[in-house]
């Protein structure tokens, strides 16, 4: 029996979308075991799938409320001297149809671990964050730091808290430290590097990094 072509690549298409599938969900397993091995050597516990709503109620962050879609999972999760700290991925799509993307970072979370700091949003600053200065988009600069204020992008309501917050040497260690994304919301912290996930032979030197970031923010 012959078969039409356009039967046979619409098979063929389907058989590729489904090996690909499969690959990605292979991928991902290794990634949860890699994961949780990493995590337990360092003492963390970990959760396969977080709770998004759980998350939400210790720290609302902006970047909850991206896109739809959302999903938190590989959490790895520690208490320290200084605190609660959670590490996981967490993903959120925008758009739909053709021209819907996923977004995937690594987030890690210090609920109430920036108490005494005023909300606020850091993010690296890019082209159309520059155009929209240009039409009265709010970017707090420093005279003073002009390497920090062309790197990054700093939001709050409370200008003079947030300008308080950022010492110098608060602004001279963001300058040797580019591309960070940091959001607190009532006194939680949540610090990653926006659409990057950490590779899980890294994440002892994330957590570090991630905690040296906070540790920038509070100042005795």
């Amino acid at each position: 029996m012959h078969i039409p072509v356009v039967i046979l690549i619409a098979l063929a298409v389907v058989a590729f979308v489904v090996v690909l599938v499969l690959v990605q969900k292979r991928a991902e397993r290794a990634r949860s075991e890699a994961l949780q091995q990493a995590g337990v050597t360092l003492g963390f516990a970990f959760e396969r799938t977080a709770d998004l709503d759980q998350l939400k109620a210790l720290a609302d962050l902006p970047v909850f409320n991206h896109g739809h879609t959302r999903r938190a999972y590989n959490m790895l999760s520690r208490r320290t001297d200084g605190g609660d700290v959670k590490v996981f991925d967490y993903r959120y799509t925008t758009g739909g149809g053709k021209d819907s993307h996923t977004w995937i970072q690594t987030i890690t979370l210090y609920p109430g671990g920036g108490r005494g700091l005023p909300d606020f949003v850091l993010a690296p600053e890019g082209v159309f964050h520059k155009i929209g200065q240009a039409f009265g988009y709010q970017d707090i600069d420093f005279d003073s730091n002009p390497d920090f204020s062309s790197r990054y992008l700093l939001r709050g309501a409370d200008e003079a808290a947030v300008r308080a917050a950022f010492t110098p040497e608060t602004l001279s260690f963001f300058e040797t430290e580019p591309g960070w994304t940091v959001e607190v919301r009532a006194g939680s912290v949540g610090v990653y590097r926006a659409h990057k996930r950490c590779k899980p032979e890294d994440i002892s030197t994330f957590t570090e990094r991630s905690r040296a970031v906070l540790r920038a923010l509070i100042r005795p």
